[in-house]
């Protein structure tokens, strides 16, 4: 049985001239991680660093194993 997920992860990606911040909408961390880890390669430093609540998720319009990169300022 599908349960729908809770919540997603804030991943945080380190080089050495800064970091990125991503949102995804994946619940479990390490399943983020990976997911991120696609998208950036095998460099930088990928961490979760906490949950994305669903409001957040919606309001970036995610939906399940998306992601989307947020703006460091």
């Amino acid at each position: 049985m599908h349960w729908p997920m809770r919540h997603g992860r804030i991943i945080r990606v380190s080089e050495r001239l800064g970091y990125t911040t991503y949102i995804v909408a994946e619940e479990d961390a390490a399943k983020a991680e990976a997911l991120i880890r696609t998208v950036v390669g095998p460099g930088p430093a990928v961490q979760s660093i906490g949950r994305a609540s669903l409001q957040l998720l919606d309001a970036v319009g995610l939906s399940a194993g998306e992601n989307a990169k947020t703006e460091n300022y």
